[in-house]
């Protein structure tokens, strides 16, 4: 079927599949994955890992985490956040982008009971991402962490 995520040809799930198999922690979660919503969540854990783990050698100045929560709720806030960031002048156009075009277009997750399949396949990160108004952040709106320092951004 065209549109679909993975499409007939399963290119895009061969290369996802493949790549999780290369790895101990992931190899036995390509076969759990029968629907296009367990293979993208296969796909967001491999991919939110790889980037976690490449921003994890950068020094902590040179990025910024925007989690999809704190935008939506303040997109205003990340926007400043963001423009401070990287040393911009925010300017009116951004502003009315933001006014017109930066709301939740899903329902939220946040605190919802992840399943214990979604568990497994999603790894740890899942249940940070949708349980970002829980205990790891600090009133300032930035997560606590050991090993960097980060700010709440959306992803």
């Amino acid at each position: 079927m065209q549109g679909r995520w993975f499409k007939s040809d399963q290119y895009r799930w061969n290369m996802i599949a493949e790549y999780a198999q290369s790895m101990p922690e992931t190899a036995h979660l390509p076969a759990l994955c029968q629907s296009d919503y367990e293979k993208g969540l296969l796909e967001w854990r491999v991919s939110t890992e790889a980037a976690t783990s490449f921003l994890e050698r950068l020094p902590q100045d040179d990025w910024l985490e925007v989690s999809y929560s704190t935008l939506v709720a303040d997109p205003f806030g990340t926007s400043e956040r963001l423009t401070d960031f990287l040393h911009l002048t925010p300017e009116q156009t951004m502003r009315d982008f933001i006014r017109h075009n930066i709301r939740r277009c899903s329902e939220s997750r946040d605190g919802a009971e992840v399943m214990q399949l979604e568990r497994l396949i999603g790894g740890p990160l899942l249940e940070q991402s949708v349980k970002p108004l829980q205990s790891g952040l600090t009133t300032s709106g930035e997560r606590q962490s050991i090993r960097r320092r980060q700010l709440e951004v959306a992803y």
